[in-house]
């Protein structure tokens, strides 16, 4: 009887233990999982230049503007950020499926897509995005299986940077 008590004791501690250190992992590395940065082979100017012209070639995409978030800033009372802008861009096609549903229309906070370049300190040129593979896992059902498709085409537009999706 005392086995049995000793193995149910260690068994809901292990259990607790396990949830109290998947929880912590997450906590440390969400930040990690949601947003993925890739260094650029490229100059900041050509980086940006690549991405527009590569959006702009795929079918029903397109790049609906270009933000030079150093002037944003700037002219709106903050200190100068350095070489920073963001590139927003749209697929008619995958927004109407997403959009048409009422209970998806909440996701257009999140549109259009975006993609972050800037040069760091050290002169290196990075592209920043959201993690498409963790945002689909999140929402479930129908939008992730549209969030799917979406990040399959988006790995099309950074191929240059040989980036894929991943979980982690």
């Amino acid at each position: 009887m005392k086995t049995k008590l000793t193995a149910l004791v260690f068994t809901i501690f292990g259990i607790l233990v396990g949830i109290v250190f998947t929880g912590i992992t997450l906590n440390l590395s969400a930040g990690k999982m949601m947003v993925k940065e890739m260094k650029s082979p490229y100059g900041y100017e050509k980086t940006i230049e690549t991405i527009v012209e590569r959006i702009n070639a795929m079918p029903e995409w397109h790049v609906v503007t270009v933000y030079d978030m150093n002037s944003e800033v700037t002219k709106y009372g903050g200190k100068p950020i350095g070489k920073y802008s963001i590139i927003k861009y749209c697929s008619g096609k995958y927004a109407s499926e997403m959009l048409i549903a009422d209970d998806r229309k909440t996701m257009g906070a999140m549109m259009p897509k975006a993609f972050a370049v800037y040069e760091k300190t050290d002169g290196q040129v990075y592209v920043a995005t959201s993690n498409g593979a963790v945002m689909g896992k999140l929402f479930g059902g129908e939008t992730e299986t549209l969030i799917e498709k979406v990040s399959l085409e988006v790995e099309g537009i950074l191929r240059f940077l040989n980036f894929k999706y991943s979980l982690f």
